[in-house]
């Protein structure tokens, strides 16, 4: 059973309740007003939706140079928090697509999730200790510090221009290019976009995804209310609190983090509740009542009732429209991956666009997004759904029996998935090769004066890490291809790269192997067990960009 608890809506309601495409070079951005109090702008892509998977797409295009246009229908950032948490390979993404500190601050790690059965005792303790792509398993946070210092990041951006307030209201794709078009709600100013590529990061209720007739798989219709309340600590003397789940009969709760200094509690709301059930007045009871924690030390930040959906769309990409995030699955919030998700998504579009926008790659790189990103996102909406059934079992009966198996030390927990298919060295039988599409790991290095994690030393991009030099190993096209698409390599040893904590020879030991290359998104695409399986995997890269 996956850990559960992580809490993070896929939706928040009362938040998400042209002619000729003419790019300049790279990096260029035109808008011009046309008559009749309208915009015309000429990008390379335009996003719809400006939430966290929409902010990682934009920031990473923008920072490779390509025009962006961003519409958002809402007219200023929420400035609340949503999500509570995410996971290591999430903050790597934070250290490329903004101030990682500055995204990072007041977040907190999570080392343990402790889960209490119907009859009050514990069932069942997860441990979250170990690292991910050198940051912690998990991560309590504060949303809007993230969504901030991306939004600062984007801003740094010449070829980002970003609308607020500008819902859309069509999407044509025209083959070549899209047209976006939306009102801006201030002043009613028209706003045309014309786009190599459209992406759909709009939410749950995705007008993109309508507008381009993509179907949702219904997996549940989740008929269950619950009610959030967000709490900052303002009593010195009390301690941010650890993540605990507690599955009564029939009102389950959650409570836990939501980053340093602030706390959640989540409850399952009854048909039967009165309406003060619904108060802060009564918050603030549960919370001293369940947590131990009293109503003079804490202020209630935010307060939501809300329900959730568990479907996944038939296909993420029409023509040259794109979807990502909760506009292609929604999910329930046992598992905290719907953000982490949708900032996924969005990473693993952003490299393909890039390669494809700058010509060094063909177009066909792009085909592979929706099926890799389905099947890897497909177990995760599966086991929140599976988690969220043993949190609502009424029945006292069947929740003793699942109290009892919690307890039996015979849980399955699976690892995160890994990709499938896609972007990925095969074998000769046309599966990934060993190891392919797994997360690749990051240290802390040493590179002459310089120290940190590598991400932050050499920046965004492939990474071939090796144990051994390589260019007396590749031909002149290997070098080539290498350079034109801006590959890291990393050669380790005290003359090259000195692995400082010893992660990348532990990984590399483990494994068997003399070098890995890792794709921007930091899954690998493939590796090398020996100096004369190098070669082939370079080929192999070749092959896959055309």
């Amino acid at each position: 059973m996956p850990p559960p608890l992580e809490l993070d809506l896929f939706v928040d309601e009362e938040r998400a309740a042209v002619d000729g495409y003419t790019p300049g070079p790279q990096g260029s951005l035109t808008a011009h007003a046309t008559t009749g109090a309208a915009m015309d702008i000429n990008v390379d892509v335009a996003i719809v939706g400006y939430g966290p998977g929409g902010a990682v797409l934009a920031s990473l295009l923008g920072q490779r140079g390509h025009s962006v246009a961003v519409l958002e229908k809402f007219p200023t950032p929420y400035n609340l928090p949503r999500m509570s948490t995410l996971d290591g390979e999430i903050a790597r993404l934070l250290q490329h697509t903004a101030d990682p500190a500055e995204a990072l601050r007041d977040s907190v790690p999570q080392t343990t999730v402790s889960m209490y059965g119907a009859d009050g005792k514990l069932v069942l303790v997860g441990d979250w200790s170990e690292t991910v792509c050198g940051h912690p398993r998990h991560l309590s946070l504060h949303q809007p510090n993230i969504e901030a210092a991306m939004y600062a990041r984007v801003d740094a951006c010449p070829s980002v221009q970003v609308h607020w307030g500008a819902p859309a209201t069509g999407v044509e794709d025209l083959g070549d290019r899209v047209v976006v078009t939306a009102t801006r709600a201030a002043d009613g100013e028209q706003i045309r976009v014309n786009a190599r590529y459209a992406v759909g990061m709009d939410g749950g209720s995705s007008f993109v995804r309508q507008a381009v007739g993509i179907s949702m798989d219904v997996l549940h219709r989740h008929d269950d209310e619950w009610l959030l309340t967000d709490f900052d600590i303002i009593d010195p003397e009390v301690a941010t609190p650890a993540m605990e789940g507690h599955l009564e009969v029939p009102r389950a709760y959650y409570w836990g983090p939501n980053g340093d200094r602030r706390c959640r509690i989540d409850m399952r709301l009854l048909p039967d509740d009165p309406a003060e059930v619904r108060t802060h007045e009564h918050a603030l009871g549960f919370l001293q009542d369940k947590a131990g924690i009293g109503p003079q030390s804490v202020r209630i930040t935010r307060q939501v009732a809300y329900r959730f959906r568990s479907e996944i769309a038939d296909r993420m990409r029409v023509g040259n429209v794109f979807l990502g995030g909760d506009a292609a699955h929604l999910m329930a919030p046992a598992m905290g991956q719907g953000a982490c998700s949708a900032m996924r998504d969005a990473v693993n579009l952003a490299w393909r666009l890039d390669l494809v926008l700058g010509g060094r790659a063909s177009a066909s790189v792009l085909d592979s997004y929706g099926p890799e990103r389905l099947a890897h996102v497909t177990p995760l909406v599966h086991g929140s759904l599976m988690n969220w059934s043993l949190a609502v079992e009424t029945d006292p009966g069947k929740a003793a029996a699942r109290d009892a198996f919690l307890r039996s030390g015979a849980v399955p927990v699976p690892p995160m998935p890994t990709l499938t298919t896609g972007f990925l060295q095969g074998t000769a039988e046309g599966s990934p090769a060993p190891l392919a599409g797994s997360l690749s790991p990051q240290g802390r290095v040493r590179i002459g004066e310089r120290s940190g994690l590598l991400d932050d030393l050499v920046g965004f991009g492939f990474q071939l890490v090796s144990r051994i030099p390589v260019a007396e190993l590749l031909t002149p096209a290997h070098t080539d291809l290498l350079e034109r698409l801006g590959v890291h390599v990393v050669v380790l040893g005290q003359d090259h790269v000195e692995d400082a904590d010893g992660t990348y020879r532990t990984f590399l030991d483990d494994h068997g192997l003399v070098a890995y290359l890792s794709r921007p998104d930091f899954y690998l695409f493939g590796t090398a067990a020996t100096a004369e399986d190098l070669p082939a995997l370079i080929d192999a890269l070749a092959a896959a960009l055309t």
